[in-house]
């Protein structure tokens, strides 16, 4: 859940909105040297459904940070993590397509590293929730790429082959770091804290890395440079729920009062520099 700040209030954007908003994101890239992911439509389900195992928190029981505060997906415990990375890949297998699946089981690997940089935040039960957890993924990963005809005696740094092994590990690459640059904007766009002065992503398959400038002109608002997508100008509904920015006693308190807010919408924008 993405806990945003707006004056006496909160609003919450659940991960899979947040997601969801990547996917519609992604559905506009390509522009001049800005490649059009391939194949289509797989690329753009993994995109939108990389979080679809947060409604088991989200749509369930949200919880409250330290401080009595709505949990901010940034806030969250390994042990929440690994449960809902984990929820992503398994219904992403059982839901989607194989391509579609293993984008999403590589983005919720790659995810995992992150917490891994912050090993001496965590005890040794979480490290070992991690490794477990990274060790299913690599099992699965293997398995989708039987199945889509991908080679598995490749070198491989976390689920992908080095740069020009083959058109089709280059082209796996491309559309893995899209995912991640659509979700690092919607996180942008999305928060109330500014997170990102730029986001690293690929051009086009086999393409020299680069990175869009991001600034932030007004909250829900983002501007990039260089222009990556092919429409002028992108502004898009995200549904939220607006709750009263205090410290609440219990979870129990606090989702007797998420639960009764009503469903509403902000406008989010994007536009280029």
């Amino acid at each position: 859940m993405i806990r945003h700040s707006h004056g006496d209030d909160f609003l919450l954007i659940t991960q899979h909105h947040h997601a969801l908003l990547s996917g519609q994101l992604a559905m506009r890239f390509g522009a001049e040297q800005f490649a059009r992911p391939e194949p289509f439509d797989s690329v753009m389900k993994g995109i939108s459904q990389h979080d679809c195992g947060w409604p088991l928190h989200d749509d369930e029981e949200p919880t409250l940070n330290a401080d009595h505060l709505p949990l901010h997906v940034f806030e969250a415990p390994i042990m929440l993590a690994t449960r809902v990375w984990l929820a992503s890949a398994l219904l992403a297998d059982k839901l989607l397509d194989p391509y579609s699946a293993l984008l999403v089981s590589l983005h919720v690997l790659h995810l995992s590293l992150i917490a891994q940089e912050h090993a001496a935040r965590h005890t040794p039960h979480e490290l070992f929730e991690v490794n477990k957890f990274q060790h299913r993924q690599i099992e699965l990963q293997e398995k989708l790429r039987n199945k889509l005809g991908l080679r598995i005696d490749l070198p491989l740094h976390h689920g992908v082959a080095a740069p020009g092994a083959s058109a089709e590990e280059d082209r796996l690459l491309f559309n893995l770091r899209l995912l991640q640059a659509m979700d690092r904007l919607s996180l942008a766009v999305c928060c109330s804290e500014e997170l990102f002065r730029a986001i690293d992503l690929l051009p086009a398959p086999g393409g020299v890395p680069m990175a869009l400038r991001v600034s932030r002109p007004a909250p829900f608002a983002v501007r990039l440079d260089p222009w990556p997508f092919h429409a002028p100008r992108i502004e898009l509904e995200v549904p939220c729920r607006r709750v009263p920015a205090k410290r609440y006693d219990d979870e129990a308190q606090f989702r007797q009062v998420y639960f009764k807010a009503p469903c509403n919408t902000v406008m989010v924008s994007v536009c280029a520099a």
